[in-house]
């Protein structure tokens, strides 16, 4: 019964994907930290091993039976105290944060305004000695590894590995590595127990736009926006050599991940940050190369258009037909479906705020609205709009057979 159920799923997935219609919309929901939250286990014990999850996630799919299940992202506890990250707030990072602190990554410069060219000329180089030496505390010996001399006429370079510093950040990472391998595999458990009762799951290989990786992790999101108008030459040097790495190790990671899937999510292409512009000049590019390899590997890119999205539609609908998922946080979604219809599957934009709290009724008509919108000539996914972190279960039920009753074509 769950070999059958399985296929059936992933069909109706496959249908939307491919722009036809299935025999129902496909229920696509993303959730965060909700199986924490709602159902008994905090987002500590999620991030020390994720088998915890598995009696709660059980408890969840009583109430919602999606057809495509988004596996929450908890970050590898035991990983991160070793390698102390100076900008991610964590449960357990500090006696602050109690065991249900939601984790946030703060917005941090490893790049000043006039370090560009030192980037550009060695990038490897800079994100050894600069971006990996700061960003973790662990790590901070890094500064004094010099791949150069490992590689010369002789082995007297390998000497700088006995000093102490370096020998305690080389040894951090080994220590992170093996406790974050552990941490991965009881996510591939606990992701076996799903595919075991019958639902498919997605969200397993995740890959960030080059440039909001590098906005992210290396110049500092509100810097790099300002460098469109200051330094646009060289930021578009940084991130189409970033790209191309970018692509290379996204692919690998859903080989590695036997995924079928690529969930990417976009940051700092919203209307609020960049002019129409901008996008088409400096976002766009990239991430199209990125969807298209993606494609081009048999992958389907799924690909979260946060915040506003509004005046990107016509942008964005330069890409293989019946390939890729655009799911939207605020969208005008008749418009979405209207121009992108006919190249790619659209999905998201249900209002979180009424899963948190609304009523079930509430969510029954918000649901029939979007269906009546989008569902008609297939190529639709019913999806929220921003991830679930909280959410009210008879207001999840509703939503679910809302969509099983009046999403039938």
């Amino acid at each position: 019964m769950s070999e059958q159920l399985f296929a059936e799923r992933m069909k109706r997935v496959q249908d939307a994907i491919a722009l036809k219609e299935p025999d129902r919309v496909p229920f696509v929901p993303t959730t965060g930290n909700l199986v924490a939250l709602e159902y008994g286990v905090s987002i500590k014990e999620g991030m020390l091993d994720q088998r915890n999850l598995i009696p709660a996630l059980d408890r969840m799919l009583e109430d919602m039976k999606p057809d495509y299940f988004y596996m929450p992202d908890f970050f590898p506890k035991k990983g991160m105290d070793i390698l102390q990250p100076i900008n991610i707030n964590y449960p357990g990072k500090t006696a602050e944060f109690g065991d249900n602190f939601t984790y946030q990554v703060v917005d941090h410069e490893f790049m000043g305004d006039d370090e560009y060219e030192e980037f550009l000329k060695d990038p490897s180089a800079y994100l050894l000695h600069r971006v990996l030496a700061e960003k973790f505390q662990a790590l901070g010996g890094l500064k004094i590894l010099n791949p150069y001399s490992l590689c010369g006429s002789t082995v007297m370079g390998f000497s700088a590995l006995a000093a102490p510093p370096l020998q305690q950040a080389l040894q951090a990472m080994l220590d992170a590595g093996k406790e974050i391998s552990e941490f991965i595999q009881t996510g591939v458990d606990a992701t076996m127990h799903l595919i075991q009762k019958g639902f498919p799951v997605w969200g397993n290989a995740v890959a960030s736009h080059p440039f909001d990786d590098f906005a992210d992790n290396i110049r500092g999101l509100i810097n790099t926006v300002m460098d469109m108008k200051t330094d646009p030459e060289l930021l578009a040097e940084a991130v189409d050599r970033y790209t191309d790495v970018s692509i290379e190790s996204a692919i690998g990671l859903c080989k590695m991940s036997h995924s079928d899937n690529l969930f990417i999510p976009l940051h700092a292409g919203v209307d609020e940050f960049m002019s129409p512009d901008d996008y088409v000049e400096y976002y766009w590019p990239p991430l199209k190369k990125m969807i298209n390899a993606v494609v081009g590997a048999g992958i389907t890119p799924f690909v979260f258009c946060e915040g506003n999205y509004f005046t990107r539609l016509d942008v964005i609908k330069d890409v293989p037909k019946g390939k890729v998922v655009y799911l939207f946080e605020k969208q005008d979604m008749a418009k979405a479906k209207k121009v992108l219809g006919d190249v790619a599957c659209v999905a998201g934009n249900f209002d979180t705020n009424l899963l948190m709290y609304g009523t079930p009724e509430e969510v029954t008509e918000e649901t029939k609205r979007l269906l009546d919108i989008c569902a008609p000539g297939g190529g639709y996914m019913m999806s929220n709009a921003i991830s679930l972190d909280n959410a009210k279960k008879e207001n999840l039920a509703a939503w679910y057979e809302a969509v099983e009753k009046y999403g039938k074509y």
